[in-house]
């Protein structure tokens, strides 16, 4: 079998090029794609800097978006679009996403992930078991 290919690959050259090509072709695609990466939770997106506008005292923050997912998520569910995260000078729930489209829609996901958290409870995560029967 090994011996019928590298006659093969003898005869026909190109074959081998041609694979190499697939095969670097296949690595520089991997590579560019993990670069730009869409997942909501990948590392690069979640150390994002993003801007928090606290409609209260008209005062801008930049803050960590992975910081701002954990505080979004620590807020009772479901989350309502309307009411930001907490003010810290005022205690009032002001503050929103400068950009109103990014705001919605991951206030929206997490909702949806709450819900199906919800709704598909599993016992990996649940209580311990004391080992009583």
């Amino acid at each position: 079998m090994v011996q019928n290919l590298r006659e093969f690959m003898n005869k026909k050259p190109w074959v081998g090029w041609l694979v190499a090509l697939l095969f670097l072709g296949a690595s520089i695609f991997f590579f560019f794609r993990s670069q730009h990466s869409q997942d909501p939770y990948s590392p690069s997106r979640m150390t994002e800097m993003v801007t928090v506008h606290f409609t209260d005292t008209d005062e801008e923050v930049p803050i960590p978006r992975g910081r701002l997912d954990k505080e979004l998520r620590a807020q009772t569910s479901p989350l309502d679009p309307s009411k930001g995260i907490t003010n810290p000078k005022t205690g009032k729930p002001t503050g929103f996403l400068v950009d109103k489209e990014d705001w919605e829609t991951w206030v929206a996901r997490i909702n949806k992930e709450k819900a199906e958290a919800k709704q598909h409870p599993s016992s990996a995560f649940g209580p311990a078991s004391s080992g009583k029967k």
